[in-house]
Order: C-alpha cells, then sequence, then structure tokens
C-alpha cells in the first residue's frame, strides 16, 4: 500500500510540475505517453525474445545476456523518453564552428563521479576477494549493484553533460550580450552577493518551525501505523527511524544553510569574471542555466534598483522525489550591471520576451 501511494504522490506531483511548464501541451502529453508506452513495450519483447533465445544456455551466458540486454534496453529507454518528452523549442543549440574550442565546465562533474565508481568498484572487488567464507558474496552483491548504476548513469551523465558543454560553447562563440568585469568590479559584487545571502532569512529554523515538523511526523506516523503491516513494536521502531532520518535531514539542511555564504563566496572566486546570454541560457558565476527545458524555465527577469543596479533572474526547476510529490523549486540569479549597458538591456529585453513568451520581462 505505501509503495503505491508514494507512486501515485510521485505521479500526481510530476503531473502538476509538467502542467505549470512554459511548454505544456495536451498534444504533446499525449504524443509523447502513447510514444514512451510503445517504447516500453518494445523492450519488453526485446527481453522476452532474449529470454527465450538463451534458455537452453549455460548459466553463464544465459546471465551475461540478459545483463547486457537489460543495460542496453534501460539505456535505450532513457534516451528515448528524453528525445520523445524535449519540445523543439528546449532543444539546445549543439552546432558549432569549425574553430571552436569545447569547454569541459559539466563534463569535470561526470569525470568525478567516474573516478568514484572506479575507487568503489575496486574496493569492493577487494573486499570481496579477501574476505574469506560466504560473506564475501555481499561485496559481490553490493558490488554488482554499483557496476549496473555506473552502466546506467555515467553513459546518461556523460550524454547530456556533454550536449550541455556544446550548448554553452555555442553560446560563447554567438551570444546576445556577453559582459567582463574587472577584478574590483567581481570582487566588490561578490561580497554584495554574500551580504545578501547573510540578510535572507532561512526558510526553516527549528525553533519557530518546529509545529510543522511534528505535523509531519504525526502524519508519517499515523500512515504507518495504519497502513504497513507487522507487529506494534516493529512498526514503532520504523516509525522511529523514519522520523530520525526526517530530523537528521532538517539539521543538515540547516547546517548547509549557515555555510551558504561562505560557500558562495568560494563559488564566485573562482568563477569567470563575466557573463553571457545567449539563445539558450545564461552562463554568470560559472553556472549554466538554460531559459526553457522540461526541468528549469524562466519565470521572469527584471532590474534590482539596489545598488549596485543588477539583473534579477527567476528560474523554476522541477525536482523528483521518490518519497512523495514532487518539488518545483524557485533559483535566483543575479548579475551586475556594468556601466553604459542600457543598448545590452534593451538588446535584452527584446531577445528574452521573444525567447520566454510566457515569462514576465522588464528590463528597460
Amino acid at each position: 500500500m505505501i509503495p503505491v501511494l508514494f507512486a501515485l504522490l510521485a505521479g500526481i506531483g510530476a503531473w502538476m510540475a509538467w502542467r505549470r511548464n512554459p511548454f505544456y501541451s495536451t498534444r504533446l502529453t499525449l504524443w509523447s505517453a502513447a510514444f514512451v508506452l510503445l517504447a516500453i513495450a518494445a523492450m519488453i519483447g526485446v527481453l522476452v525474445a532474449a529470454v527465450n533465445l538463451t534458455i537452453h544456455r549455460s548459466p553463464a551466458v544465459a546471465l551475461s545476456t540478459m545483463a547486457a540486454v537489460i543495460v542496453f534496453c534501460t539505456l535505450s529507454l532513457i534516451f528515448i523518453i528524453q528525445a520523445v518528452t524535449t519540445p523543439k523549442g528546449a532543444k539546445l543549440a549543439t552546432v558549432l564552428p569549425p574553430s571552436a574550442k569545447l569547454v569541459h565546465i559539466h563534463r569535470q562533474k561526470v569525470y568525478k563521479w567516474a573516478k568514484f565508481f572506479a575507487i568503489l568498484l575496486v574496493f569492493l572487488g577487494i573486499l570481496a576477494i579477501m574476505i574469506p567464507g560466504n560473506a564475501k558474496f555481499a561485496f559481490f552483491a553490493f558490488g554488482s549493484i554499483a557496476l549496473f548504476l555506473a552502466l546506467i548513469l555515467l553513459p546518461v551523465m556523460y550524454f547530456n553533460a556533454r550536449n550541455f558543454d556544446r550548448s554553452l560553447t555555442a553560446l560563447m562563440c554567438n551570444p546576445w550580450v556577453h559582459w567582463q568585469f574587472s577584478p574590483e568590479q567581481w570582487n566588490q559584487w561578490s561580497e554584495v552577493q554574500v551580504e545578501r545571502t547573510k540578510a535572507t532569512p532561512f526558510k526553516f529554523i527549528l525553533k519557530r518551525d518546529w509545529r510543522k515538523l511534528a505535523w509531519t511526523f504525526a502524519f508519517v506516523a499515523v500512515g504507518l501505523f495504519i497502513f504497513s503491516p507487522g507487529i506494534w513494536l516493529a512498526k514503532t521502531l520504523y516509525v522511529l527511524g523514519c522520523c530520525g532520518a526526517i530530523f537528521a535531514m532538517v539539521v543538515w539542511s540547516t547546517r548547509l544553510n549557515q555555510r551558504a555564504p561562505e560557500k558562495l563566496r568560494a563559488t564566485l572566486l573562482k568563477a569567470a569574471q563575466e557573463v553571457y546570454f545567449g539563445h539558450d541560457g545564461l552562463f554568470c558565476n560559472g553556472v549554466y542555466t538554460t531559459w526553457l527545458s522540461i526541468s528549469i524555465y524562466l519565470t521572469s527577469a527584471s532590474i534590482d534598483a539596489r545598488p549596485p543596479r543588477s539583473l534579477a533572474f527567476c528560474f523554476e526547476k522541477y525536482m523528483s522525489n521518490l518519497y512523495g510529490g514532487n518539488q518545483v523549486i524557485p533559483i535566483l540569479h543575479s548579475v551586475l550591471i556594468p556601466p553604459g549597458a542600457e543598448s545590452d538591456l534593451a538588446r535584452l529585453q527584446q531577445e528574452l520576451t521573444a525567447r520566454c513568451p510566457k515569462a514576465r520581462i522588464v528590463l528597460s
């Protein structure tokens, strides 16, 4: 019952998030759903065919074949869903001039994950070899799961990161507006953003908002005690474990919020002292954010009149949550306006109004 409830909440949350997207349309939704269902049916057919072909083979051949087919079908389904559900207006521009040098900003993150999986697999493999008895099979199991995740996640992450790197490179080659700042301007602006972050109140303070947390605990406890099978002792321990995990996440997020200003200062000091605006998105503070996509889109752009004057961009980002309704998280980007940029602001007003017709653009 509980997995069904979580799946229902996740489905409702995903639908509500997609309903808010500027690209939403009934036709696109129905067409995408039909195509994805056909793709799932095709993958099931491939799996059935693989089972029938290997049913009389040795266990080693059957298992290796099924593992390869499962990886192939999973990757194929992920790429098919991405291709089908991405509207034409959200596709990134990845065509580059011959002289363009491809950036590696997004792929560097994938390389770090590849190193993590490589170290983890080596570590689990060594333990599986060295530990005697049946305990070694536990490490073989964990290693198999880690290998499967690496084979699925790394190609998808690399493909998407490469597309973002190509899009960012294309944007840098042909931007709408490109602003560069002196070290003095950048350092002063960085300190202003850090001070504004410090002045922003935390969204959750335990001493003030403990009632909200208590209601969450009560909802979890009632749901588990009513719908979860088992004896009362087991239910109680499960409830305490769930509530303890939620409390730990709240405390951890609060500490992250407290460290946010210093983390922002370190990020800004490492970032390139320039800003790019282009057809696909905005590149500032070392972060590339697209104007329009399935998961993130611009909702407003305005001028912040507080000295020093800056541009305020508001985005909404869709975040999936396996344990409940999916979330739409606001993302804010502030960009310093250099002196004599009135003509650039007029062009940004024109270009963004055409690119994001459903967003509120007030830049001139």
